[in-house]
């Protein structure tokens, strides 16, 4: 904040509490509920609505925090969104039978309308309030972080140190949690095509319908990717005084170490008795939990990641406004903090 800056004041912070409650709420209810099941969130308009509101919530606070003049204009348009998804989902789509039906007409109605009440408070205030306009007042940063890839301009120590660099490991993570899911699934599916060996469940709700629980090994790889395969990478091109061969065939060795032992790792610790996949009749497999198939696919998957794949999308962010990226990541992290909740806590 800059020394000349108004204090925040009274109203800006309710309504940085508003969108707090709505986040904190969100997240419970998340934690409370299975993703499925008479009172939950099943893959529909209300799963959307919870999504868009989780992370616009958390970009607004965001907003708020640090200011911004586009802070009033996105929470406005956010919460608009927000209300119109409720009304349809509730209205017109049945949304709100399931709440009925357990807590009863009068507390359901209470519940709406307290929360249309506030919402379009939020709304009304940021829309016709003054003082917004005197304190949200600071531009974003529009400025991209530069040209090319990001281990060009820093030493890794150095890039350690930065924000961009934490920002955008916790992006990849985050994405590739789900991507890695639906590559899963890609992968069931060439089994069933014949293209690879091996079996797969096709009851395994998480797998099928939990179409956005998020798959935290493959995030795990892709942020192992950023911290350890593609700076080992980088140092072998050196080595090999940047000959293409080698050092893609000595990159491909040290990935599929890696990506073996995250997948060993992962099935001691979550599939101790096969309840997820189950390799022991596959040829050359250890202790059923890794096979060699399995191991050089997922290895050319993250050499590729490694050489093509990541370089493009580190440049990508490193075109993009720094305030943008910064707001991707929020509203990443309220996404992933959401689907987590849902699908890891049971309280």
């Amino acid at each position: 904040m800059r020394a000349d800056s108004k204090p925040l004041g009274i109203g800006p912070r309710l309504v940085q509490a508003y969108y707090a409650i709505v986040l904190a709420v969100g997240l419970l209810y998340a934690a409370f509920i299975s993703p499925f099941g008479d009172l939950g969130y099943v893959y529909d308009l209300s799963m959307l609505r919870a999504i868009i509101q989780m992370a616009t919530s958390a970009q607004a606070l965001w907003l708020i925090y640090k200011r911004a003049a586009f802070a009033r204009r996105f929470c406005i348009a956010s919460t608009l969104v927000c209300v119109a998804l409720s009304a349809i989902d509730g209205i017109a789509c049945g949304g709100s039978a399931p709440v009925f039906a357990r807590l009863g007409d009068f507390a359901t109605v209470a519940l709406v309308a307290v929360e249309y009440v506030f919402a379009c408070t939020v709304i009304g205030y940021l829309a016709l309030s003054e003082h917004v306009d005197e304190v949200l007042c600071e531009p974003l940063d529009m400025e991209p972080e530069g040209e090319g890839n990001s281990w060009q301009h820093l030493r890794y120590y150095k890039r350690l140190h930065t924000w961009p660099f934490w920002r955008d490991t916790i992006i990849y993570f985050i994405v590739f949690s789900f991507l890695g899911h639906w590559a899963e699934m890609l992968f069931c599916r060439l089994i069933v095509a014949g293209v690879f060996m091996g079996g797969y469940d096709p009851t395994n709700a998480m797998l099928w319908d939990q179409w956005l629980f998020p798959f935290s090994a493959e995030g795990t790889a892709l942020a192992m990717v950023v911290l350890l395969l593609h700076p080992l990478m980088r140092r072998i091109s050196f080595r090999f005084h940047g000959r293409k061969l080698p050092t893609f065939f000595c990159s491909f060795l040290a990935n599929a170490a890696v990506c073996t032992a995250i997948d060993f790792s992962t099935g001691m610790v979550a599939n101790q008795h096969y309840e997820l996949w189950d390799y022991r009749d596959m040829p050359f497999n250890f202790m059923g939990q890794v096979c060699l198939q399995n191991s050089l696919v997922y290895s050319l998957a993250a050499t590729i990641i490694v050489f093509w794949v990541y370089p493009a999308m580190d440049r990508g962010l490193r075109k993009m406004p720094k305030a943008y990226a910064d707001m991707l990541f929020i509203g990443l992290v309220g996404f992933y903090l959401f689907e987590a909740s849902l699908h890891f806590l049971d309280l």
